[in-house]
């Protein structure tokens, strides 16, 4: 059997391409016309998204937009949740606080949080284990997310830096984190307007709400954002381009630190998924949730490229990302029956069910088929076929475009 990750990509279509939305001047560009060949890729891809409730897709490739697709209830600037896709996000925060000079990866957290300090074995966690999930606190608990205060008290489970451990405690930990922080500097800002006013509004980004589910006051750092498709793609397009980076002053370890194994398990960098090929005894992943995103596995299959990094978020919101393809790829899916499940996880859900619910959401879409670009294909340098071009949808079809030059695609099974 394939890896899974191959079919996660697939949920997520890893189809022809769309690329660099970095200005909002970009949206304004001509639609491209597609090739014979790329029109059935991305007719393949949207027939796939729809059959597993898929609402919207969006693939950039090379700064060309190469498939874009939205059900008759969406649109390229429609907000929707990202759930735990918004965990990437705080990469990127945590990115432009240490070029303000207000962390580094490797400090305690002890530092800002006094009372860390005479705790034996959280005194010894890092930044950058609090932000590659190995920090050893407890994650045992309903899905939803505490508030900020509440999470920094959790207690440690297991020494700094032995175990990867998924959930939201160590992103409303580090959402403490950054509020002290920011106190300390004098500014008014709370984690989330620092993260719009120095990452996102840069590069003309924004997060349209910042929703549940939480048990506390304070916004979900895990699972809280939402945002439209062409915005994310713009995280994704900062993602893609150290230039980016750069131009918008975030640190330049902490940026590259996104997408490089830190931690306890190598398929997961600083806050992003990755699909570093894994020696076989690892192939499974510590939990299941790492074992249902499986991107290592066909890293090593051959299957996806061997630099993608992936935010992921229940029911099928992926955006991926490969430098080696040049490739940003959005797609939100609304699954009917994923309300129930965090409504279950708001009312404090046994650990268990909620789990299972989280583990049966990630199963689904197994068996699908990922169409993929041939990176020696040309690149499209035409200046006419920058990204989107009206409303992207009709009668929610496929929008098409027009391009001399066509891309070689493979079907994976």
């Amino acid at each position: 059997m394939r890896g899974l990750g191959a079919r996660m990509l697939g949920t997520a279509l890893i189809a022809l391409a769309v690329a660099s939305c970095a200005t909002q001047s970009n949206l304004q560009a001509k639609p491209m016309v597609l090739s014979a060949t790329q029109q059935r890729g991305c007719s393949a891809a949207v027939a796939y998204s729809k059959d597993n409730h898929g609402v919207a897709l969006l693939v950039i490739q090379r700064g060309k937009l190469v498939c874009e697709n939205y059900t008759s209830d969406y649109a390229r600037d429609t907000p929707h949740a990202l759930f735990s896709g918004t965990k990437g996000l705080n990469g990127l925060m945590a990115a432009a606080a240490a070029a303000d000079g207000m962390l580094s990866l490797d400090e305690p957290v002890a530092n800002t949080l006094a009372e860390w300090k005479t705790d034996p074995v959280k005194s010894r966690i890092t930044i950058r284990q609090l932000l590659s999930l190995s920090s050893g606190l407890t994650t045992v608990g309903p899905r939803a997310a505490p508030g900020f205060a509440e999470a920094a008290a959790t207690p440690a489970q297991y020494p700094a830096g032995e175990r990867f451990a998924y959930g939201p405690v160590v992103f409303q930990t580090f959402g403490e984190v950054m509020r002290r922080k920011l106190v300390a500097r004098g500014l008014g800002d709370s984690p989330t307007d620092y993260l719009e006013r120095r990452v996102l509004e840069p590069i003309g980004a924004r997060v349209a709400a910042w929703a549940g589910p939480t048990i506390g006051p304070d916004p979900n750092l895990a699972a809280g954002a939402q945002m439209s498709a062409a915005d994310w793609a713009r995280v994704g397009d900062l993602m893609l381009r150290p230039s980016e980076a750069r131009r918008i002053n975030l640190d330049a370890e902490v940026y590259e630190a996104q997408a490089k194994s830190q931690g306890a398990y190598a398929g997961y960098g600083l806050t992003w998924w990755l699909s570093t090929p894994l020696p076989h005894s690892a192939r499974d992943g510590p939990g299941p949730v790492a074992r249902s995103i499986d991107l290592p596995q066909g890293a090593d299959a051959g299957e996806v490229p061997a630099d993608l990094v992936v935010a992921a978020g229940a029911g099928g919101q992926r955006l991926y990302v490969s430098r080696s393809l040049d490739l940003v790829v959005v797609r939100f899916a609304d699954d009917p029956n994923l309300a129930a499940r965090f409504q279950a996880a708001q009312a404090g859900a046994a650990p268990s069910s909620a789990s299972a619910a989280i583990d049966r959401l990630k199963s689904e879409g197994i068996g699908a088929k990922a169409v993929f670009v041939d990176i020696n294909a040309p690149r499209l340098d035409d200046p006419s076929g920058g990204l989107m071009h009206g409303s992207g949808h009709e009668g929610g079809q496929a929008t098409s475009a027009t391009s001399t030059h066509g891309h070689n695609v493979a079907t994976l099974t």
